[in-house]
């Protein structure tokens, strides 16, 4: 597993704005590295050690992935 980790002052905007690009831009990245072919919006959130930052939370949130307990 990797993460994307981030302080929590950063504008919610723009982690928003990373994770969207991230996870729409999945064939693109697979294509730049294989590694990044096993990415998947649905396991984004397994085994997450530490809180989301509210601008990730809301990106996946609106992709209907359960956040939070």
């Amino acid at each position: 597993m990797n993460y994307l980790v981030t302080h929590e002052g950063m504008k919610e905007e723009t982690v928003y704005e990373m994770t969207k690009s991230i996870y729409e831009n999945l064939g693109d990245l697979g294509a730049a590295h294989a590694a990044a072919r096993s990415i998947k919006l649905e396991g984004a959130l397994e085994g997450m050690p530490i809180p989301l930052h509210p601008g990730a939370a809301r990106y996946f949130k609106e992709k209907g992935l359960k956040v939070g307990s």
